[in-house]
């Protein structure tokens, strides 16, 4: 009776549509989610259906023990973004231990394979992960800094793959030309964005926060918020003027993950049997990554992945099949990781049932 007096005194008529509203759009959010996968699993299902299943199969044979070393490859890529993640945080606060951050980083990059809006639900997964031995800000904090140093880098190698496709293979037809073109102009103005943000110290969410609450156009609980929100951001973009060493050590890990990346295409592509040069495997990497940003909304960036590889090699000279078993190789060590994150996430939550029914006992 008590536990009903209790449910019954929380749960108020004004909740319920509240309630509802949320089980609506969380509805909404997992049809979404269902159809881009679906979408991204048919296309995948195409290509390997024109290419044919059997070719792709000898192609994959092929790599044989090769696989441990694109597996290693793709976990060193994993333990150097927690390495910058764990100095992007305050050296007051790294309590947390490295060990922590890398656990963090499996965890959240296991919910950005099986999202659709997996960039926010997987930092934010970092950030909850991070928050047992460090408060939430300064996690939400470090998450952001390791990730705007890491898109800068991705632009830096972008730009330099997109002018090394030009000088060494040419523009190709009109299409790809224009496409070519969009990518720099985007890159150039993200580029631009991120570094006058960082050199001016811009609070653009705070801000605009304080412009809506104004008018009366902000939810409450975004007012409320505002200060750990300027909090926030207040570190992101000081960290470049308070903590300079820290910020070339990220930026550095950061360019150094590149490498490895580029490393892992030339080895897969030498282990499926096909010729390979650094400036293929640079280029390939370079425009993997335009697709891994455009398509981010399909989980795991299923299909497109594959296909995109595909058209990629296609440039390059390749055949569209080369391009589909490079990325199922790759694919291959993503799946570990992913696998690797998913444990974590189960054992953490685990831990954290455990610790909640021995407070309930007590």
């Amino acid at each position: 009776m008590q536990s009903e007096n209790y449910l019954n005194s929380e749960l108020t008529p004004a909740d319920a549509p509240v309630r509802s509203s949320r089980s609506n759009k969380t509805k909404v959010l997992i049809w979404i989610q269902a159809a881009t996968f679906l979408a991204g699993l048919t296309l995948l299902a195409i290509l390997i259906y024109r290419i044919g299943y059997a070719k792709i199969l000898d192609s994959l044979s092929a790599v044989g023990w090769g696989f441990l070393a694109i597996l290693s490859l793709n976990v060193i890529r994993h333990l150097c973004r927690a390495a910058s993640l764990f100095l992007a945080i305050e050296p007051e606060h790294r309590a947390t231990g490295y060990w922590s951050v890398v656990a963090a980083r499996f965890g959240g990059e296991a919910v950005n394979f099986f999202s659709f809006a997996g960039p926010f639900l997987g930092d934010a997964t970092k950030a909850i992960l991070l928050k047992r031995n460090l408060p939430l800000t300064h996690g939400a904090s470090a998450v952001i800094i390791d990730n705007i140093l890491y898109y800068l880098s991705v632009i830096l190698v972008i730009l330099i793959g997109v002018a090394t496709l030009v000088v060494g293979f040419g523009s190709g037809g009109a299409g790809v030309a224009n496409a070519l073109l969009l990518i720099v102009i985007f890159s150039v103005v993200g580029f631009s964005i991120l570094v006058l943000a960082i050199r001016h110290r811009i609070t653009p969410l705070s801000w605009l926060i304080t412009k809506l609450a104004r008018r009366d156009k902000v939810p409450k609980f975004l007012v409320n918020k505002k200060q750990g929100i300027l909090d926030v951001e207040n570190n992101v973009f000081q960290f470049y003027h308070n903590r300079k060493a820290d910020f070339f050590k990220v930026f550095g890990i950061s360019l150094c993950v590149h490498v490895f990346s580029v490393a892992e295409v030339y080895l897969a592509l030498k282990f499926l049997g096909f010729p390979a040069s650094v400036s293929t495997a640079f280029i390939t990497e370079s425009l993997t990554k335009v697709i891994n940003v455009v398509f981010s909304f399909v989980p795991g960036t299923i299909g497109v992945y594959e296909g995109g590889n595909g058209v990629i090699l296609e440039m390059l000279g390749f055949t569209v099949a080369t391009g589909v078993a490079l990325a199922l190789v790759r694919r291959g060590a993503i799946l570990f990781s992913t696998t690797v994150g998913l444990i974590i996430l189960v054992w953490r939550g685990a831990a954290r049932g455990a610790r909640h029914i021995a407070r309930t006992d007590d």
